[in-house]
């Protein structure tokens, strides 16, 4: 069995499918549980062997339980999944975190691998799941996050808990799910809904490239318009998947893990689009957090501007208008 650790030059092969020999099947799927207070404390499980997840030493069956899933060219050990981590790992210690690990079938060609593979992760893992919330894993304190590709991850695992077992995540949070073959509706492949959850939050930072171009949950976040490029970015990246060209998707997961340690870094603003918001003259008026503390009563568009650099929250400066100069008087 081929295990993905690191992508490195495989990075540059996302269109042939180029890679090691691997199995690339949900044998290969593991969950990651962090088990201590670090990054590098942790204890992998089989996804076919989930049912020992309640019986790792440190899991907390009582407490909120964090499903993080990573994008497509990406491993356990990626910067993404590092900072997510973190976040929780040190300013919400008391949440039971997990990585779905699929990065064997993360990789490959995106079109003919990786992005047919999200509906069969996702249904591998609701099937896991579903055992794990009849031994007494609480659904209401389940919580599934997913990046990019994994947005779409969480979205089939979501959508076969309720259609098959007759369960229903409480939230979703899909950051910057991705766009191509899963937009326009049906083309291809099912993206991520309203819905799939009781409560669905969009964060769109790169929309209409790597990103959703439309409206997908029931709240959609638009930081700086949502679109590239994203404020501290460069204007030019033309290595795909690089990290400079991957800069504005990459914002929607730091914004979220910045949320975490600041939940009221992001107050946003509900407008028709982003020149709408930035001339209300009232941007205050229904103001909703984006990130871990979002009201899950929100419904519709919400938008923000955020700083170029950590860190990112502006808090109220991030919807307020910029004042006109005064005049000089003569």
């Amino acid at each position: 069995m081929f295990r993905a650790l690191n992508d490195g030059w495989k990075r540059f092969w996302w269109g042939t499918g180029i890679l090691p020999d691997r199995a690339n099947s949900i044998e290969d799927i593991y969950l990651r549980f962090y088990n201590g207070t670090k990054f590098d404390e942790y204890v992998d499980i089989r996804l076919s062997q989930a049912a020992r997840l309640l019986e790792a030493k440190g899991f907390d069956r009582g407490a909120p339980t964090v499903l993080y899933t990573h994008g497509f060219v990406e491993t356990a050990l990626k910067e993404s999944v590092e900072v997510m981590v973190t976040a929780y790992l040190e300013a919400r210690p008391g949440t039971n975190v997990v990585l779905l690990d699929w990065s064997n079938m993360a990789h490959g060609s995106y079109l003919l691998n990786a992005a047919r593979n999200t509906k069969k992760v996702g249904i591998a893992a609701a099937e896991q799941f579903n055992k794990l919330l009849e031994a007494g894993l609480p659904l209401e304190k389940l919580h599934v996050i997913g990046h990019s590709l994994g947005s779409h991850v969480a979205g089939y695992f979501a959508r076969e808990l309720k259609n098959q077992y007759d369960k229903t995540v409480k939230r979703l949070t899909a950051l910057d799910p991705a766009f191509p073959g899963f937009y326009p509706d049906g083309v291809m492949l099912e993206h991520v809904v309203a819905a799939d959850a009781e409560f669905v939050d969009i964060i769109h930072t790169d929309a209409g490239c790597t990103g959703a171009p439309v409206r997908t949950g029931h709240v959609d976040f638009w930081p700086n318009g949502g679109k590239s490029v994203q404020p501290g970015c460069p204007k030019f990246a033309p290595i795909p998947l690089s990290d400079d060209n991957l800069c504005s998707h990459w914002r929607s997961w730091r914004f979220y893990a910045e949320s975490v340690r600041t939940p009221r870094a992001f107050p946003a603003s509900p407008a028709d689009s982003y020149k709408k918001f930035k001339e209300n003259p009232t941007p205050e008026v229904g103001v909703v957090y984006m990130g871990i503390d979002c009201d899950n009563s929100a419904r519709g568009n919400f938008y923000l501007k955020t700083n170029g650099q950590t860190p990112f929250g502006r808090g109220m400066d991030g919807i307020r208008r910029k004042q006109a100069p005064a005049s000089k008087e003569s």
